[in-house]
């Protein structure tokens, strides 16, 4: 393990912590912010720029993450990491770059990181 920095057992996923995830997403112009949590918890706050896709809705974020850019890695996060790691696996073994927040937005928070509340429409 390198500083903050692993990657998850027998994947390609880079896990980091909440000011890691936040330095590679900033950096990243190409990235995509992907929150899947429920509905009812992103509307509770969320990072800004981030897309809403619900894991435990399963075959409607298969479904929808046929239409995610394999060109752009996937930032991935959740409540406190399971379900971004579940969800991060999955993305994965369908082709695409991903790095998952170790701890999830409850560890964003913990570190006084920003969530928002109000919803970004912009196509970032």
């Amino acid at each position: 393990m390198t500083g903050c920095v692993a990657k998850a057992p027998d994947t390609d996923i880079e896990v980091v912590s909440p000011s890691e995830f936040q330095t590679k997403l900033q950096a990243d112009s190409n990235g995509y912010l992907l929150d899947v949590r429920k509905p009812d918890e992103f509307a509770s706050g969320h990072l800004k720029g981030a897309h809403l896709l619900n894991w435990l809705d399963t075959e409607n974020f298969k479904q929808e993450a046929k239409n995610l850019d394999k060109s752009k890695t996937i930032y991935v996060y959740c409540r406190s990491g399971r379900r971004s790691n579940e969800a991060a696996t999955y993305l994965s073994d369908q082709g695409y770059t991903v790095v998952d927040m170790n701890g999830g937005i409850l560890a964003w928070e913990n570190d006084k990181l920003p969530v928002i509340t109000e919803v970004d429409n912009s196509e970032s």
